[in-house]
């Protein structure tokens, strides 16, 4: 960070650092600010200050008092808040156990916790790494929320910050790190007589308030949807019969709602594959590697829709073959052998690819095709409500067949690439090789990976398949829209001609982007109507903020950087042994945050 004047303002007191919410990424930060002491700042004492209304580790989403019918959707042997020394940071690793090593039980599904029991995981992280700490370190835990951020001095000259909560205290800071996690959304007030719940995470209270039997018309089919799905059914005393791993039929207690449900595309996420299903290859990366990235980029002109993205596809692209000619042989017209060599040859030329998978793989549905994975309902046209349902369980059963069976391998393989091609354009982007229109082409780019990777456990894909047979869910269709009026919500799709769905309720079931003005944090709201939070000018204006690049410092309207604070959004769980994107930011933050 250098010697700047905006950095430890007051030089007669200890430095002092307020993490500004403390969720998982939050503590890791503060773990990582905590391992770095000793090389960095040695001695001299310290003030760390962490904000949060939630208990810190577990924060809000993973607190310890919510259902045990929420569950992670990442599997438990596969989230870590230790880096261990495959991390290659500058700061000493710190080896601990994954969530399911340290939780020791039986398992959701053989492989998820309930998010309580990853909160506890969360809170007992917490409570180790800070008991530990230097004695030089004077930790500050303040249950409450920040709800402003303001100077004692003009920015560029000497002062500190003030954090005011709402507890009517004010915390003085040097530096400050933003970590509240997913931002909420003010929900839009609903017409006189109707009700409107969300958009946000599952809310258990509000859900209660849905009386036994009405009708809800629900947008959003993601993670958020398949919690609501849970409490309302199985919460409310419904039950799930049938075989482990085999179809199941929903007992209905006879207190559930009907939900009309539906998206932009019409379809539920696809479930992760299941942890039973046969390994696909082991490799790693052979196209879209960081060198290889790097070396597109500095082609003059270059630009990472035309010269990224390109390698991205291919080797998702490889992923996907590789594992079907190791999982089915008597599929494929060749060997992998000569599909390789040729592959290799040709990977930067799309059409000709095409017609090697073609030659290779004579089965359309063999055959990688990532709009329709993407995009499975795009151009469809249904005669009616009632054949949508029908091909839309077909679609469900047929999904969970791709993603659980014996030949599972090439989804297993894809979900891999994606998250390694994924894990490279997040270490290009930290380590400041891709501009701001580079950075937002790459998240809508890779908004694909989000939809296919990202899935709740097999079991609640086969629960939802449940719930729509016994007419339970009713699904709305693609493109679907929420038109409002005073008898209450119409739920339609352009795809299903004649097919209204009324409601007095409509439940947003999805974490929608906030516009500045419906942020529902405080802090915030404050800090984007003074101009210090700014949207980025490469994306949308309910997009996150703009920033400085890898160092995450957030850049204000007229243009100045605020380099005493640091903007840490929210971060996947990282994964053991991985030298996880994670952990190698949280350690630089923690780095810059400690730098004199």
């Amino acid at each position: 960070m250098g010697k700047d004047p905006h950095h430890g303002g007051n030089t007669g007191a200890p430095l002092a650092l307020c993490v500004i919410g403390c969720g998982p990424r939050g503590a890791s930060i503060v773990e990582r600010i905590l391992a770095n002491v000793p090389a960095l700042y040695g001695d001299r004492p310290l003030d760390l200050h962490v904000v949060d209304p939630y208990p810190p580790g577990a924060g809000r989403t993973w607190r310890t008092d919510q259902p045990g019918l929420l569950w992670m959707n990442s599997a438990a042997d596969q989230v870590t808040m230790y880096p261990d020394e495959s991390v290659a940071c500058a700061g000493p690793p710190r080896p601990g156990p994954t969530t399911a090593g340290w939780l020791d039980a039986p398992l959701h599904d053989g492989a998820y916790a309930a998010r309580r029991d990853q909160g506890r995981y969360l809170r007992r992280f917490f409570s180790e790494v800070t008991g530990a700490r230097p004695a030089s370190v004077r930790l500050h835990v303040h249950r409450a929320r920040a709800v402003d951020l303001l100077r004692t001095a003009p920015y560029g000259r000497l002062g500190r910050q003030r954090v005011v909560l709402d507890s009517g205290r004010t915390v003085l800071a040097d530096r400050v790190v933003l970590a509240q996690g997913h931002v909420d959304t003010l929900a839009a007030p609903a017409p006189p007589g109707l009700t409107r719940i969300g958009p946000g995470p599952a809310d258990p209270d509000a859900l209660d308030r849905i009386p036994a039997g009405a009708p809800v018309v629900v947008r959003g089919l993601g993670l958020v949807f398949v919690d609501c799905l849970a409490l309302l059914t199985e919460g409310r005393g419904g039950r799930f019969s049938g075989v482990p791993g085999g179809p199941l039929r929903y007992l209905p207690s006879g207190r559930e709602p009907r939900l009309y449900a539906g998206s932009r595309r019409g379809v539920p996420l696809p479930p992760k594959p299941s942890a039973t299903a046969p390994a696909a290859p082991d490799g790693g990366l052979r196209f879209a590697t960081p060198g290889a990235c790097r070396a597109a980029l500095a082609r003059p002109g270059a630009s990472f829709g035309r010269d990224v993205w390109p390698l991205v596809l291919a080797e998702l692209a490889w992923h996907h073959y590789r594992a079907l000619f190791a999982a089915a042989p008597d599929r494929t017209r060749m060997t992998w052998q000569d599909f390789d060599a040729q592959y290799a040859l040709l990977f930067t030329d799309a059409g000709r690819l095409a017609k090697l998978a073609r030659a290779a793989v004579p089965d359309p549905a063999d055959r990688l095709d990532l709009d329709r994975l993407a995009d499975p309902l795009a151009g469809r046209r249904f005669t009616g409500g009632d054949d949508l349902q029908r091909q839309l369980r077909a679609h469900l059963a047929a999904t969970l067949r791709r993603r659980t069976g014996p030949a599972a391998g090439p989804e297993l393989a894809l979900v891999d690439g994606l998250r390694r091609t994924g894990e490279v354009v997040e270490e290009l982007w930290r380590s400041g090789d891709l501009d701001d229109a580079s950075v937002a082409d790459a998240l809508r780019r890779f908004a694909l990976g989000t939809y296919l990777s990202s899935g709740p456990p097999p079991l609640r894909a086969r629960q939802l398949l449940a719930l729509a047979e016994a007419g339970v869910v009713t699904f709305v269709g693609p493109g679907m829209r929420v038109e409002t009026g005073p008898a209450g919500f119409r739920a339609l799709s352009p795809a299903v001609p004649g097919a209204v769905h009324e409601a007095a309720v409509l439940l947003d079931a999805r974490l929608a982007p906030a516009a500045p003005d419906r942020v529902a944090d405080p802090l915030l709201r404050a800090l984007a109507a003074r101009g210090e939070l700014a949207p980025d000018p490469a994306g949308e204006d309910d997009g996150p903020p703009r920033l400085s690049g890898a160092e995450l410092h957030p850049v204000a309207a007229d243009g100045t950087v605020h380099r005493d604070r640091i903007v840490a959004g929210p971060a996947q769980f990282p994964r053991p042994r991985a030298n996880a994107v994670a952990f190698r930011q949280n350690d630089a933050i923690a780095r810059r945050l400690l730098a004199r």
